[in-house]
């Protein structure tokens, strides 16, 4: 859908959404881990996780709520008046149109109640708990779906990202392994 120059123009959305998968990844691979964690190391350790796991959090609501920022590079809203231009089949941009105000209404509660109190602004008024987190399977993986299928679609193609770990551990595919991420704090029984 994008021509090749708006692909380049808009390239820094394209990075936020492997960035987004890879981060989402990684945090659901480390939140998995806690159960085992709590049987096999210290407290100390523990604390040590829960507060990275606290700013990989923040990391996938920044990323998420990026995406619906007015003025970036890295937002749908800037490129839906980029490609008014450029794309004259109105039943195609408002198709895009319509995906894209369904992503800022979801993504709208991220951003009033966590991005803004808890990050952007520290306007909580109560500590939030260290152990505190928000529904990664109700809350943000609907969220990255959704932002994965526009830029898919905005792509025409699937956006991926790989990552070969080393000759006898093969490659990870950051959008496959997103699809199969599921919060369970004792589903992994080791650090591996």
């Amino acid at each position: 859908m994008l021509n090749k120059e708006q692909k380049d123009d808009f390239s820094s959305l394209r990075i936020e959404l492997i960035d987004l998968n890879i981060l989402a990844c990684l945090y659901i691979r480390k939140f998995n881990r806690i159960g085992f964690l709590f049987k096999e190391t210290t407290r100390h350790y523990i604390l040590e996780e829960l507060t990275a796991l606290r700013y990989m959090e923040n990391g996938l609501i920044l990323h998420l709520t990026n995406l619906d920022d007015d003025s970036s590079n890295f937002s749908f809203r800037k490129i839906l008046k980029a490609i008014n231009t450029t794309i004259k089949d109105q039943e195609v941009i408002k198709n895009l149109k319509s995906d894209f105000d369904s992503f800022r209404r979801n993504v709208n509660s991220l951003k009033v109640k966590h991005r803004n109190k808890r990050i952007a602004h520290l306007n909580y008024t109560e500590d939030l708990n260290l152990d505190q987190f928000l529904n990664f399977d109700n809350v943000l993986k609907p969220l990255i779906s959704q932002a994965n299928v526009i830029g898919d679609k905005l792509w025409g193609e699937r956006i991926k990202q790989e990552f070969k770990l080393g000759t006898y551990e093969g490659i990870l595919n950051f959008r496959e392994l997103f699809k199969e991420l599921k919060a369970d704090i004792n589903s992994q029984k080791e650090f591996v």
